[in-house]
């Protein structure tokens, strides 16, 4: 039984493996569920017991993606000891995300399902898994007295809104210029909530 567990659990990975590549080099729309058939050598019986879909594989890449994004945030957190320093780390992990090669894909899948509301319900979902990585850092920032003591969930989507929205400017600016713009945009926000360091 275990065995046969692992077995169907590599054949899921496989599939999620070949259909990524697939997607990042063709576009969602010009991703066909016969071309993930054929790169990975499956029977579409096989692949529609994991997957009852394209829509689904998909959103088990993005949700996978999300995973991936806070886990490695998680560990880049690790080696900063101030809140301030954390929230440019963060600024600049949303930088990195945008050369992330799913990412044109998964705009294309968003904009392609905007009249389906259980599939944009599941997106969002997966938008607002940030938010708890978000809260735990504004919060310590608060406990430890870097920033000034306000509703933590007012700010986190304060926070949230300024990486987000920000992103529009990955459609305007060379790559080169996010990084700065993004730092800037963390100054800007420091200055609202930062408490001034004591005379020494």
């Amino acid at each position: 039984m275990a065995r046969r567990k692992e077995e169907a659990e590599q054949s899921k990975r496989l599939i999620a493996t070949k259909a990524k590549e697939l997607f990042c080099q063709k576009g969602y729309a010009a991703t066909s569920m016969e071309d993930i058939r054929t790169a990975t050598g499956m029977s579409k019986g096989s692949i529609y017991y994991h997957f009852k879909n394209k829509e689904t594989l998909f959103l088990h890449l993005i949700e996978a993606n999300m995973q991936e994004w806070l886990d490695t945030w998680k560990e880049l957190e690790l080696s900063l000891t101030t809140s301030t320093d954390k929230l440019y780390r963060l600024a600049q992990h949303y930088v990195e995300d945008f050369q992330n090669p799913l990412l044109k894909a998964a705009e294309e899948f968003a904009g392609s399902r905007s009249a389906d509301p259980a599939i944009m319900e599941q997106l969002l979902t997966f938008t607002k898994s940030h938010y708890p990585a978000f809260i735990k850092l504004l919060d310590e920032g608060m406990r430890n007295g870097e920033f000034h003591e306000v509703d933590t969930e007012d700010l986190m989507y304060i926070l949230f809104a300024l990486m987000t929205g920000l992103s529009v400017a990955f459609y305007d600016l060379p790559y080169e210029k996010l990084g700065p713009l993004y730092k800037k945009a963390i100054d800007v926000f420091l200055d609202g909530i930062r408490l001034p360091k004591p005379l020494a």
